[in-house]
């Protein structure tokens, strides 16, 4: 319903207009009523209306001011001028000035009925751009926050970003500040309530979205020195990459909110300061590694990490990651059974840290390797099952049967299948990014030419094809669903120029990115 003020001294016009037409019908309600000028002022400014009727001839402020009014406070307000024959070219100067329409008294039903069904279609034609408007803002949001938490997901598990990427990446999410800051990770999730509800309950796990809403609401306050982001693996947790120094400040906001809002105990984790994107990793398994120290200890928090000693080495995560993508398990146990016992007889923090480790390893090469799986619990970083961890020979035990679940790896004969749909997973999630076939290759341990064989082997096309498949099919969605420029939506998929991009989609579709989504609009519109 669009909302209604008349305007107009005498009583009798105000309640004939009430009586002509069937407002509710129309689209249309009364919600204010002004005997002179001033009157209507005063309830412009305080309540919100859609459309003005106003005589032009009223004591105290006539409607020629009340016109001026209206434009300065109200500028996008419909107005239509109801006047008599006498004052029709006062009227006029109204009309020229930013009237809708005007109506001769007396008013007849057909004349009111008629202007108010152009006025509500020119105010549905203005609602309809302006929640689109929102609409494509609020996809956009959506889909730029969703990048850039997948990104911040690539720093901290490690993965092998290139350098003409990162530096692109960093610079689309507003990150280039951050590449040699000192920063400190935090986990948090929530330990309990205070209410008799159980941590782990159904009623716990309906607090997590606020908490998580919490959480960034808390950051947004902050946005130039905090970035949270999530592990959808493990919806338990927060995490946030902070600036030095802010990080206790943060946590007992956090602890302090979460108490007075949500009425929780949170549980938080606070890594050891690092220096450089390099780096992350290490911050962020610091946080976990406090995170779950705290909750094996039941407390106090915040918690800090006291073992500060390094991570595996990167030739040990290379080799544990060739071993899970061939599906070579037996390699696999034999690393991991050596890594755990030499952290075991270092420190309980160094020993829980390589499961974490080990853990995050396979859940990113999990998150690249699409399988028809059966519904199963998710199993992440969560003090549920590393709690249960008592000796190496039991967190063997654990990974190696996560690892068979899911199957990492299905024989050795079916090996190259297996990195082929890794490969593909991994396009899928990173075609924004410069992918090259050499490094893809690198990856996944293979000389780059018979990579790039064995990739159209089981594809079906090139390489190069498959990628700019991929990231063809993103520029459709990003034209046909925001209003992105061309310069923008080939940024976004990854292209190193809006001319290359629109050579290589006129190719594609026939037509170029601007005819593709004048044609698509037109075809909605006539949906």
């Amino acid at each position: 319903m669009y909302n209604v003020l008349i305007a107009d001294d005498e009583i009798e016009v105000r309640e004939g207009l009430k009586l002509k037409v069937d407002w509710q019908a129309s689209g249309f309600q009364i919600t204010g009523e002004a005997a002179n000028g001033l009157e209507a002022e005063s309830l412009l400014k305080a309540g919100h209306y859609d459309l003005l009727i106003t005589d032009m001839s009223m004591p105290v402020m006539d409607g020629v001011k009340l016109l001026d009014v209206c434009r300065s406070y109200i500028p996008d307000i419909r107005i239509m001028i109801i006047t008599g024959y006498e004052d029709f070219q006062y009227a006029r100067a109204g009309i020229r000035s930013q009237a809708a329409d005007y109506l001769l008294k007396p008013v007849t039903r057909d004349d009111l009925k008629s202007a108010l069904e152009r006025i509500k279609a020119s105010l549905d034609k203005e609602r309809k751009v302006r929640d689109e408007s929102e609409m494509m803002q609020w996809r956009l949001s959506q889909y730029y926050q969703e990048m850039k938490g997948r990104f911040l997901m690539d720093l901290v598990r490690g993965d092998r970003i290139p350098p003409s990427s990162l530096s692109e990446r960093l610079r689309l999410f507003h990150l280039d500040a951050w590449q040699e800051s000192e920063v400190c990770f935090i986990t948090a999730g929530i330990r309990s309530t205070r209410s008799r509800m159980e941590a782990g309950g159904r009623d716990l796990e309906q607090l997590r979205l606020p908490f998580h809403m919490l959480c960034h609401e808390l950051a947004q306050l902050h946005s130039e020195n905090i970035q949270m982001f999530r592990d959808h693996a493990n919806a338990a947790t927060v995490h946030c990459v902070i600036a030095r120094g802010l990080q206790q400040e943060f946590a007992r906001r956090l602890t302090e909110q979460a108490d007075a809002l949500l009425d929780v105990d949170v549980l938080i984790g606070i890594g050891r300061p690092v220096t450089g994107l390099a780096r992350w990793k290490e911050g962020y398994l610091h946080s976990l590694l406090a995170w779950n120290m705290a909750w094996r200890q039941g407390g106090p928090t915040p918690a800090p990490v006291t073992d500060h000693s390094p991570l595996l080495p990167e030739e040990t995560s290379r080799t544990l990651h060739r071993c899970l993508v061939r599906g070579q398990m037996d390699a696999f146990g034999d690393i991991i059974r050596k890594e755990l016992r030499d952290a075991f007889a270092i420190s309980s923090p160094r020993f829980y840290r390589c499961i974490f480790q080990i853990s995050l390893l396979m859940e990113s090469i999990l998150a690249d390797v699409p399988r028809d799986l059966p519904e199963r619990e998710p199993i992440g970083l969560s003090p549920d099952w590393v709690l249960l961890m008592e000796s190496p020979e039991q967190a063997e035990r654990l990974l190696m049967e996560w690892a068979q679940q899911y199957a990492f790896g299905e024989r050795e004969t079916h090996a190259e299948q297996t990195v082929i749909e890794s490969a593909k997973r991994y396009i899928e999630e990173h075609y924004m990014q410069d992918l090259t076939l050499t490094n893809l290759a690198e990856q996944y341990n293979y000389h780059p030419t018979y990579f790039s064989e064995m990739f159209k082997e089981a594809a079906g096309v090139t390489f190069i094809q498959y990628v700019t498949e991929m990231r063809m099919r993103q520029a459709v969605r990003l034209l046909t669903e925001t209003g992105l420029t061309v310069w923008d939506i080939a940024e976004l998929v990854g292209f190193s120029s809006p001319g290359y991009f629109s050579s290589k989609f006129k190719k594609m579709f026939h037509m170029s990115p601007s005819d593709f989504r004048l044609a698509a609009t037109r075809k909605k519109q006539q949906s």
